[in-house]
């Protein structure tokens, strides 16, 4: 299947296929304020003609959302497969971004980093989740990741909300053996309210410990050196790590 790499900047949208081809629209200053309009019947006359079926890579931009969700809409149509999503426009409107997101056949790396402050209610369940899912955003929380990590390989949270409640909850449940299907095998959370000596399964942090484990699984991988061991109730394995405002968790 022939694919191609898209990209959407300040003033240019930036079309490139595998073999060399490549379509630039560049604007003297802004976007056109109608671009959202204009640009999806170019682009679908580019798949038409160059036979492409597969997206590489997909940037959002930060400026234009309803560019972002015009040209979405024809990937979705079409049941393109995108390898990566890098999303990180600055307004949004969550309604239409949610069904964006949970319609976009992303089959490798997702990454979110915007400032948009979303609603608790926001929630993220595509058809398929991609094997790397980074999150920048604080509405990423438990819940968001109890999901996740039946989907995922690796899940990376940074400027998130997470609390050391979350993580002992999160470790509790696994222990237990109470997420069934999982598939992560690795997950690191970044979160301000790690700092401090709040106790993770009654440790007080730093945690550490001597193991080095290394995974490594599709177009993941993943390791921990100075890993603390964990078990489940029936021997499960895991090694985790917390220094500062760092929690690393990798599972065997």
């Amino acid at each position: 299947m022939k694919e191609f790499r898209l990209e959407i900047h300040e003033n240019s949208i930036d079309i490139c296929g595998t073999n060399l081809e490549t379509f630039a629209f560049a604007f003297d200053e802004a976007m056109p304020p109608n671009l959202d309009e204009v640009m999806p019947p170019l682009l679908e006359k580019i798949l038409d003609v160059f036979g492409y079926s597969q997206v590489r890579d997909f940037s959002s931009g930060d400026k234009s959302f309803k560019l972002f969700a015009s040209i979405s809409e024809i990937l979705i149509q079409r049941k393109c497969k995108i390898g990566t999503l890098y999303f990180t426009v600055e307004n949004v409107e969550e309604k239409q971004l949610k069904h964006i997101l949970d319609n976009l056949n992303i089959s490798d790396f997702f990454f979110l980093d915007t400032n948009f402050q979303f609603s608790p209610n926001f929630d993220y369940k595509p058809i398929r989740f991609p094997e790397l899912l980074c999150i920048a955003n604080s509405w990423f929380g438990l819940d968001q990741l109890l999901t996740a990590v039946k989907g995922c390989l690796e899940v990376e949270i940074t400027n998130s909300s997470f609390t050391i409640r979350d993580l002992n909850e999160f470790l509790g449940k696994w222990m237990a053996e109470e997420i069934q299907n999982m598939t992560a095998f690795s997950i690191s959370i970044s979160s301000d309210d790690f700092l401090g000596d709040s106790p993770v399964l009654g440790m007080t942090p730093p945690i550490m410990g001597r193991l080095a484990w290394q995974r490594r699984g599709g177009i993941v991988g993943a390791c921990i050196r100075y890993g603390h061991l964990i078990k489940s109730i029936n021997g499960q394995e895991a090694v985790i790590q917390l220094i500062r405002d760092r929690f690393s968790v990798l599972f065997g």
